[in-house]
């Protein structure tokens, strides 16, 4: 055993010795930051919230120009209703695209241009809390380790004294003497951590990387109320970019079969192809509606399970603490060894980490789905999904 703590002291050195910069020389600055505050530093200092209002502007710009092409488009059509077959096929399909087709794509850019704005900033907030957690998960687990290199100092301390009274062997203190080490490895990787984590939050903030945080929210527990998931899938139907971006697609493969309906028939290519396409955009928005019910399902299912994990371990650690006390005060009493007491303390260490990863995956599953978005799903942003809606018709 003691190898195996050997060799991970060892490497902890290396690492941190060759992976770890020196500080930087002078203060750093400090903001003390709650959580909501956070988020409107972001939403503040983001250069993409503007850019998205300006993406809404031209797309209402470009809906006012397809309308009144449009317009021009349907006098032609009438004007040249007489003398119809004189036309060729593309050139009526071309009056009939800028009448009927391209004023229905101009609304779904509009439309995904506003959903997107509304799903960039969600996805800013929710990024944020994210980041804000982890800082919250690192300064969490560094007191952790810091409580446990008090304690291997107690059990370095309780060993010399027993080793000096006669009741153990030498090598009961060289044990405590290795595993003070490695704790004191262990907090050096854990304040590399949230060095990592304030760097990363200060990217999501905008604000310089050197910044360091004094975050006054805290992480806590509290339970969410019943969801009632049928519901809320139906609502974020209306809502989810993905979902909305393949229904809009589906709407304007099925104006531009209506106008190919019109010059061809069943067996031209460009028929066959408009078929094709709306058959395509449906089975997108079947997979889109699929996707956002799984995820819904799968966060709300990791929401309980964290949930339920979280008050067995707030359970458990009471527990680990107690035995932990106990073994101290056998090894004292030299009715258990050194190992014994070690044992009961890293069990009490692991047990307070599993707490706090969990309280962890329960706030982040808890704002995945306020918002209605989920890391790793099948999000699709604005812009992909116009350019799938055109691509699937060869715009």
């Amino acid at each position: 055993m003691w190898k195996k703590i050997v060799t991970a002291v060892l490497m902890g050195f290396l690492v941190f010795g060759l992976g770890m910069a020196p500080a930087v020389a002078g203060e750093k600055e400090v903001k003390r930051l709650s959580l909501e505050e956070a988020v409107q530093l972001a939403l503040d200092r983001n250069p993409e919230m503007a850019l998205n209002q300006e993406a809404i502007e031209k797309a209402r710009v470009g809906l006012r120009e397809a309308r009144s092409a449009a317009d021009k488009a349907k006098t032609a059509l009438d004007f040249g209703a007489a003398n119809m077959e004189l036309l060729s096929a593309a050139y009526i399909l071309e009056l009939l695209s800028a009448a009927y087709i391209l004023p229905r794509q101009a609304e779904m850019n509009l439309t995904l241009a506003e959903l997107g704005a509304s799903y960039a900033e969600k996805g800013l907030r929710l990024s944020v809390e994210k980041s804000y957690y982890d800082v919250l998960r690192a300064e969490a687990n560094l007191a952790n380790k810091e409580a446990a290199l008090e304690r291997a100092r107690e059990q370095l301390r309780l060993a010399q004294v027993s080793f000096q009274a006669g009741m153990v062997a030498k090598n009961d203190v060289t044990g405590a003497q290795v595993a003070l080490v490695a704790a004191e490895v262990e907090l050096a990787s854990a304040q590399n951590e949230l060095d990592l984590a304030m760097m990363e939050m200060a990217k999501a903030l905008g604000v310089d990387l050197e910044t360091r945080f004094e975050l006054t929210d805290k992480f806590s527990f509290s339970p969410v109320e019943e969801l009632d998931t049928e519901s809320y899938i139906q609502e974020l139907m209306e809502t989810d970019l993905g979902v909305v971006a393949a229904r809009e697609g589906l709407a304007v493969a099925e104006v531009y079969l209506e106008q190919v309906a019109k010059i061809y028939t069943p067996n031209v290519y460009a028929y066959r192809k408009a078929v094709h396409d709306v058959e395509k955009a449906k089975i997108q928005l079947e997979q889109a509606q699929t996707d956002l019910s799984f995820n819904v399902r799968q966060s709300y299912l990791n929401l309980r399970t964290a949930e339920k994990a979280y008050l067995l371990l707030e359970e458990n650690v009471k527990f680990a603490e107690e035995t932990a006390r106990l073994a101290s005060l056998r090894y004292q009493a030299g009715v258990a060894t050194r190992l014994e007491m070690e044992r009961a303390y890293d069990q009490l260490n692991e047990t307070e980490a599993q707490r706090l990863s969990m309280l962890y995956n329960y706030n982040l599953a808890k704002s995945q789905l306020a918002y209605g978005i989920f890391m790793g799903g099948g999000q699709v942003s604005a812009g992909a999904g116009a350019a799938a809606a055109q691509d699937g018709m060869g715009w």
